[in-house]
């Protein structure tokens, strides 16, 4: 994973090697963005400890 960057240079989510996920991390809450070949996009939310 990538880290990306806002123009204030604060990290705001990272970016697979592949560039077809994006993962933002929110606290205890990950959202990824997924980019699939029928040019769709999966989104899923997951709590961690």
């Amino acid at each position: 994973m990538e880290p990306v960057k806002n123009l204030d240079d604060k990290r705001v989510c990272d970016q697979s090697d592949d560039k077809k996920t994006i993962e933002i991390r929110k606290k205890d809450c990950i959202t990824r963005i997924t980019a699939n070949k029928d040019c769709t996009l999966q989104i899923t939310h997951e709590y961690i400890k």
